[in-house]
């Protein structure tokens, strides 16, 4: 009976989680994306009010736009069905708009796939591991560009990711960061291989190979 009784209460905890999830992600959505959103537009008709615009406040008003983005992407990260239909192309769009609207970095993305061939929890791993690549190139290499490739390479797909950043040497980094080893761990939980192509001095290029059926 004991096994019974903890796989039961496994289950009704992890029931209870889901369940406080899907309520945070509608307070997201229904009460503070939408305070967000009617505080930009007050905004936009105060400034309709004015001769000019304070430099402050243009960029308390593209900082509150890009609150609402990353709420509703939250947003829909917490709810089940949105995870159970996740598109990485489709968030690789936008996460290539939200990054460009900041201003500070240009990213381009293209893929030979309409359609990527890969599971949804699959292509959510995938999707985390290239926001933290992102967020290394902007943060560490002060890149000022980044490409983004999806090319078809024969019963594999390649990730490919550039940028023009100061570079590293991969190799002795990945001794002293866990973040890059753990990245190729969870490569390797797709079956997939993850080479690092960064001299110090050059731009660093990242290819992720994966497998698909």
């Amino acid at each position: 009976m004991k096994p019974e009784f903890k796989n039961e209460l496994l289950q009704i905890k992890l029931e209870t989680q889901q369940y406080s999830i899907q309520q945070a992600s509608r307070e997201i959505h229904d009460n503070i994306g939408q305070l967000l959103s009617s505080t930009k537009m007050l905004m936009s008709v105060g400034f309709t009010e004015l001769s000019t615009i304070p430099d402050a406040l243009k960029t308390a008003e593209q900082t509150i736009g890009k609150a609402i983005q990353d709420l509703r992407f939250l947003s829909k990260s917490l709810n089940k069905e949105w995870l159970n239909k996740f598109d990485l192309i489709e968030n690789l769009e936008a996460e290539k708009e939200r990054v460009n609207a900041a201003g500070n970095v240009q990213v381009s993305f293209a893929s030979e796939f309409e359609i990527l061939p890969l599971q949804s929890e699959e292509q959510v791993m995938l999707f985390h591991l290239v926001q933290e690549i992102l967020q290394n190139s902007i943060k560490h290499a002060a890149a000022k560009n980044i490409t983004i490739q999806i090319k078809n390479k024969d019963n594999f797909f390649e990730l490919g990711i550039k940028d023009d950043g100061k570079g590293f040497d991969a190799e002795a980094l990945k001794k002293e960061s866990p973040g890059l080893r753990n990245m190729e761990y969870r490569v390797q939980l797709l079956n997939g291989t993850m080479q690092w192509k960064s001299e110090e001095n050059a731009g660093p290029g990242i290819s992720i190979l994966v497998p698909y059926k």
